[in-house]
Parts: structure tokens; C-alpha cells; sequence
């Protein structure tokens, strides 16, 4: 079993929460004050990278999206 852990700092946290649908199997989020921490495992390295790879677009729109919504609302 191969397993990789990602943490995120600052606006990243608001996005967590957004993106719980989509956590696969092997996936584990854990949200904080401020921050959040992703923790991925599978049998191969090539999973866990697609996983992550997928994980952190998902984060980016969320967060772009988050910025429109800041956006219209000023």
C-alpha cells in the first residue's frame, strides 16, 4: 500500500468542504481552522498521482469559483 498526504493552508480550507462528493475510496479529508490535510492510498504510484492530480484541479475550480462568487458579491 502506497499512501501520500497533502496540507493545505489558508483560503484552500473553504474549498475542502465543497469538494467531499468526489473523495474516493482510499481518500481521507480533514478539515481545521485554516487548513486542511488530504491523505490518498492505493496499491499503485500511478494512482495516487492521477487521484492527487484530479484532488488539486478540483481544488483550483473550487477556489476560482469562490473568487467569482467574492467577485459579485463586493
Amino acid at each position: 500500500m502506497i499512501r501520500a498526504r497533502l496540507k493545505f493552508e489558508g483560503e484552500g480550507a473553504a474549498a475542502a468542504s465543497s469538494l467531499h462528493p468526489d473523495n474516493l475510496p482510499g481518500m481521507k479529508v480533514v478539515v481545521g481552522d485554516g487548513d486542511f490535510l488530504v491523505e490518498f492510498s492505493a496499491e499503485k504510484a500511478g494512482t495516487i498521482l492521477a487521484t492527487a492530480d484530479d484532488f488539486l484541479m478540483n481544488v483550483k475550480i473550487a477556489l476560482d469559483l469562490l473568487d467569482k462568487v467574492e467577485e459579485v458579491g463586493s
